[in-house]
């Protein structure tokens, strides 16, 4: 009796002290709970406004780039076979090859499509091989300041930080008759009678000649802030370790500088020859009404503001259906070049 008397008192007292411990336990866990559950209510309505800010801040821009270049480029696509009344037709592009190769335009005029196919292959050309290797070139000068390169940067810069209507008022103003910039080319004889009756932005002979110098102008410092910062990139040990084996000021620009900048070359004439079918705003500024200096950017823009009775949006939308079916393997072909040249720089 005694030892099971003992054994129920050990019993009970074993169950008091657990229960005792299970009641504490729950007792002070309460309020731990509590606060665990706040915090993670908290993290979750933290992570549902991270959630939804992402969300916010990619709807604006898909939604712009559906709206604003999606549909408007399938719209265009479609309006290319489409005539006035809304059916299916080829004329369009049946008109662009009969003025291409006829050399004639709705009103029996030589065709300014022809004009415009030239003038943006002798933009890119000019772009390309005189004006970006000239840009590179100063971009080093800038970059090793030598002597007068703060004066450089104001020269080069200025265009790109002022407005279009100030960089044109500023070109005509140099280049009007009267002009110490136009009575320099008139003394060396540059001048023709044409060009003195009709203006250098007027005359056939000179118009797009100053579509291409006020591109150059302007696109140069845009084109030298992009060098300048792939030069910034290469490490100062290059130059000095090249200073040290006793490389000159040349020597560094050929074999340092061009391969280690040289994707930045390949980006830049990819655009470029991007820009070339579409670029009409030099034109458009100065030399709206002259045809020689057309490009067919211009061209195409110009037959879709274009108001009299042979205007319409249907043919300058099959005339950028096929500029763009004749650029897109243009750009690959050139980009594919670009890869293999790229491929035997020695960096």
């Amino acid at each position: 009796m005694v030892e099971i008397h003992g054994l129920c008192a050990l019993a009970i007292r074993m169950t008091n002290e657990v229960y005792g411990e299970y009641v504490e336990h729950r007792i002070i866990d309460v309020p731990a709970l509590a606060s665990e559950s706040k915090r993670a209510t908290r993290h979750m309505t933290k992570r549902s406004s991270e959630i939804l800010f992402i969300v916010l801040m990619l709807l604006f821009p898909v939604l712009q780039f559906i709206l604003f270049w999606v549909i408007p480029n399938f719209n265009s696509i479609i309006m290319g076979f489409q005539d006035a009344s809304g059916g299916f037709t080829l004329k369009n592009f049946e008109q662009f090859f009969t003025f291409l190769f006829q050399g004639k335009d709705f009103l029996g005029q030589y065709n300014e499509i022809v004009y415009a196919i030239k003038n943006s292959l002798v933009y890119f050309a000019v772009n390309i091989f005189i004006s970006t290797p000239i840009v590179i070139f100063f971009s080093y000068v800038l970059f090793k300041r030598v002597p007068m390169s703060g004066v450089f940067k104001i020269i080069f810069y200025l265009p790109s930080i002022i407005g279009a209507t100030v960089t044109t008022t500023l070109y005509r103003a140099l280049l009007l008759e009267g002009a110490p910039a136009y009575e320099l080319l008139k003394s060396i004889g540059f001048i023709t009678r044409e060009m003195e009756q009709l203006g250098l932005f007027a005359a056939d002979s000179t118009a797009f000649l100053m579509v291409i110098m006020y591109s150059i102008w302007t696109c140069v410092g845009i084109n030298m802030i992009l060098f300048y910062g792939a030069m910034k990139r290469i490490p100062n040990e290059i130059f000095e370790s090249a200073e040290v084996d006793g490389v000159g000021f040349f020597r560094q620009f050929f074999s340092i500088v061009i391969p280690l900048i040289w994707p930045t070359i390949t980006t830049l004439i990819i655009f470029s020859l991007s820009g070339m079918f579409i670029s009409y705003g030099a034109v458009m500024i100065l030399t709206p009404s002259v045809k020689t200096a057309s490009m067919v950017g211009w061209y195409i823009v110009k037959w879709t503001t274009a108001i009299d009775s042979h205007a319409s949006i249907y043919y300058p939308a099959a005339v950028g259906l096929i500029f763009t079916a004749i650029g897109l393997p243009f750009v690959l072909v050139i980009r594919w070049l670009l890869n293999k040249v790229s491929a035997t720089v020695e960096y």
